[in-house]
């Protein structure tokens, strides 16, 4: 049980307030210490070794994770669906047509307050932020957020377990991670949480992190502020780098990471024309800050490409580079599953009760219904 649950058992009827923090939950890393975040990284490893080898622990059995979804999903869906189902658990999928929640209904408390005390965590992705937050505060079960607009957690940790497996030996502290676009999580467009995540962890882990960006969409200063208290308080020695040119530092990088430049709806999100998207868009980061075969060619040896995706073939990474021999692509995707089971597990995984326990419930519901029998 966690805190909440456990101070609510012992008080029997009385009602108690939620109790849990930010640290509780997993709405970002920069909630989480190093140690923590390698913790759920080995975890990872471990339950992809076993599934390599046909072995699926069931350390969730029984445990239920409601997930939310506001917004569509392939990748974060599918892989804490099946992360649960291979863990032994079940992920009840909800969307607003089938919850009470929204303007006119239920209240985001009251749904955080119900739902919660019937699941042993909860994955939320919504656009606005403050939903995930709102339910977060009143939420009895850990809360994990699905990919917002402002950070992603669930991906990015697949993303360095991705860095681990593909320079295998490499600590972390020697890994550069190039981002190439936009790498500026402003109020406008507030289309990159999968960069201010990654850009989070890597100053936990304790990585070189290059922003390579138009200068209009380099990091906020808050987000450098971040990422420089992170380096600190984990005694990481992260390094940022900030640049608007892709060569400057590209002979360095051991990953580069691609991003969408514009996305389905982003017209309408931003409340901009198309002609004015481009302008402030496209024309700044097409073709300068795309992974071609060009920029790849100046990069180690051994660099891998990687991009969260859905992405746009031919606009961020070309297709040659896409399907080519630097693509991280696909490995990153599958590893969804896999760090999905490392999130889920560190967080719901409390241990078998005592045989004993276990013996003395069960033989006082089956005394019980054996009675309903006699009728």
């Amino acid at each position: 049980m966690n805190p909440a649950q456990t101070k609510r058992a012992e008080t029997c009827a009385l009602r108690v307030n939620p109790q849990l923090t930010d640290h509780d939950h997993y709405l970002d890393w920069k909630d989480h210490t190093r140690e923590e975040v390698l913790r759920v990284l080995e975890v990872t490893r471990l339950l992809k070794e076993a599934h390599r080898q046909g072995v699926r622990p069931q350390i969730l059995s029984g445990k239920v994770l409601g997930m939310m979804f506001f917004e569509s999903s392939l990748r974060t869906r599918v892989s804490f669906e099946a992360a649960m189902a291979q863990l032994g658990g079940h992920a009840e999928f909800l969307t607003p047509k089938t919850m009470h929640v929204g303007d006119g209904n239920e209240s985001m408390r009251d749904t955080a307050e119900v739902l919660s005390r019937m699941c042993d965590a909860i994955l939320i992705r919504a656009e606005d932020d403050a939903v995930t937050r709102e339910f977060a505060k009143f939420s009895y079960c850990p809360v994990i957020d699905g990919g917002g607009m402002s950070y992603h957690p669930s991906q990015v940790i697949a993303d360095v377990f991705t860095m681990q497996e593909h320079l295998p030996g490499v600590p972390f502290e020697d890994m550069t991670v190039m981002f190439m676009g936009d790498n500026n999580n402003d109020s406008q467009f507030a289309c990159v949480p999968v960069q201010r995540s990654l850009m989070n962890i890597c100053a936990i882990l304790g990585m070189r992190y290059i922003a390579c960006s138009p200068e209009s969409l380099q990091p906020t200063a808050e987000d450098v502020a971040t990422f420089e208290r992170l380096a600190e308080l984990n005694g990481s020695g992260a390094q940022l780098v900030v640049t608007d040119d892709p060569d400057e530092h590209i002979a360095e990088a051991d990953f580069l990471v691609g991003e969408v430049f514009t996305f389905k709806g982003m017209a309408e999100h931003t409340g901009l024309s198309d002609e004015e998207l481009r302008a402030v868009r496209w024309d700044v980061l097409y073709p300068k800050y795309q992974i071609n075969a060009e920029l790849v060619a100046k990069a180690k040896p051994t660099v891998g490409v990687m991009h969260c995706m859905p992405g746009n073939r031919d606009e961020e990474i070309t297709t040659e580079v896409w399907d080519g021999p630097h693509s991280l692509l696909f490995e990153e995707a599958e590893n969804r599953l896999h760090a999905q089971k490392g999130i889920c597990a560190c967080v719901m995984y409390d241990g078998e009760p005592p045989a004993p326990l276990v013996a003395y419930h069960t033989g006082r519901v089956e005394a019980a219904l054996a009675e309903t029998l006699a009728y």
